[in-house]
């Protein structure tokens, strides 16, 4: 009956000890995953802005634009056709 009482008392420490342990680590975590969506906030009033900045479109900004646009292609451009290749062998299996 002795390792019985120790079994059970054992498993009810183990459970106190995993439930301070949450309740101390919780907090650092809820901060971490608020500084995450703080963040969408940001990137928010960005889009708005570059939604603002686009309605008056000046050669000037067509020309930023579509330099940027075609560097962001040629980066991506490789990506997206091997990405393209691996489904097309996964479709073929």
């Amino acid at each position: 009956m002795d390792f019985y009482k120790k079994l059970t008392f054992s498993i009810l420490a183990f459970i106190f000890c995993f439930a301070v342990m949450i309740k101390l680590v919780e907090p650092v975590i809820e901060r971490q995953i608020s500084n995450l969506f703080a963040d969408k906030k940001l990137s928010k009033k960005l889009m708005r802005e570059l939604i603002n900045s686009t309605e008056d479109f000046t050669p000037e900004k067509k020309e930023l634009y579509k330099n940027l646009i075609k560097k962001i292609y040629l980066k991506w451009i490789p990506l997206l056709d091997e990405a393209r290749n691996e489904a097309k062998e996964e479709l073929t299996k």
